[in-house]
Parts: structure tokens; C-alpha cells; sequence
């Protein structure tokens, strides 16, 4: 997938968070990123501070966008609001939290 880097570094970015300060952000993400061999499922768990491949039942927020889309999100040459009005991601949820994640990421 293109856009390992980018999980590579949500990973160490939530690995990097302290358990007991504060928090930006609380929630739960299914990132659901199509590429050239499938699609990827990726929980990002910001209340659980974890990061694992796989599905979770009733996350905060939903994602469906493509390997190159999610690089251009996670690099932040597009942002959220653009990417969801363009129709270049699909998503259930909040797209305030979601853009949160971005910018504490």
C-alpha cells in the first residue's frame, strides 16, 4: 500500500501519546483505504490509544477513501473538508472529529 508511511506514522504518533495528560481527541476511526491489492481496515482508537488492522462495531467515525487520497489527507495537501466536498472520501460521522485526527496526527 502507498500509504504505509503515513499509517507508520499515525502509529507512532499514538504510541507517542501519554495515557494520563490531556487529550485533544477521543474517538474511535475505522479507516477503510482501497489500493491496487484491496482494501485495507485500519482502527485508529483514540480513547483506547491504539492502532490495529482489522474492523471495530460502532466507531466514532467511518472513513472509505483510496490509497492515494489518503496520503494526500495524511500529508496534509488536501484537508478534510476538501477531500469530503470533492467526493474523494466517503465517510460516516463527524467530520469535525475526523479532521481532528488529522491535525493531532
Amino acid at each position: 500500500m502507498k500509504s504505509d508511511a503515513v499509517v507508520e506514522k499515525i502509529k507512532a504518533r499514538v504510541a507517542g501519546i501519554d495515557a494520563s495528560g490531556p487529550r485533544k481527541v477521543l474517538g474511535v476511526f475505522q479507516l477503510n483505504i482501497v489500493a491496487a491489492d484491496g482494501t485495507h481496515e485500519l482502527v485508529v482508537d483514540l480513547k483506547g490509544l491504539k492502532v490495529y488492522e482489522g474492523k471495530v462495531d460502532g466507531a466514532d467515525v467511518v472513513i472509505n477513501i483510496s490509497d492515494e487520497d489518503f496520503i494526500a489527507v495524511g500529508t496534509k495537501s488536501v484537508s478534510v473538508h476538501d477531500a469530503v466536498e470533492q467526493g474523494k472520501v466517503k465517510m460516516t460521522g463527524d467530520e469535525a472529529l475526523f479532521q481532528a485526527l488529522v491535525d493531532a496526527i
